[in-house]
């Protein structure tokens, strides 16, 4: 390789990341919704997979995004909302991709991942106070029958929930 195929290639590189660096990231956040129980599947743990299976999808898509869990033994619906927002605001992230695992209360089992928009909340001033979630810009959900869980591979379902989305948001 010539110096000059050299040069260009580290500023194809350089450029590249520069892109990615300014690119607006998506927060993927997931929450546990049944609380632990003895004999019951590990909620905390199915919701982990899923939310990595959407996230290593978007990334391999070229999102930048940052994957983000909590316990649904830290059942404070506020303070994590506040506390999501304030981490996508740090990190400037416009885009909310909330995954979820769960039984409801009817013992289906869902899988859902919704897309939002992080919009800027206007104080009395005028002023850009913080950050909001809007309405979704994309729903999807598999409802399946609790049984299906032993069978389920969630990295399968996670790709192919994230591409459906993908599909529809061609950047």
């Amino acid at each position: 390789m010539s110096w000059r195929e050299g040069l260009a290639a580290a500023l194809l590189a350089l450029a590249a990341t520069l892109a990615q660096a300014a690119s607006p990231c998506m927060l993927v956040f997931g929450q546990g919704r049944n609380p632990p129980q003895q004999g019951a599947p590990d909620w905390d743990e199915l919701n982990r997979r899923f939310n990595a299976a959407v996230a290593d999808t978007l990334d391999a898509a070229g999102r930048r995004v940052y994957p983000m869990t909590v316990s649904s033994v830290h059942i404070d619906p506020e303070g994590a909302g506040h506390a999501l927002l304030q981490e996508a605001e740090r990190l400037r992230c416009l885009t909310l991709a909330e995954t979820a695992v769960f039984v409801d209360e009817q013992d289906t089992l869902v899988l859902r991942l919704r897309i939002y928009p992080l919009l800027p909340t206007v104080g009395d001033s005028g002023g850009i106070t913080g950050l909001r979630i809007g309405a979704p810009l994309f729903v999807t959900q598999r409802d399946l029958d609790r049984r299906a869980l032993a069978r389920m591979k969630l990295a399968l379902i996670g790709q192919q929930m994230a591409e459906e989305y993908l599909q529809r948001d061609r950047r």
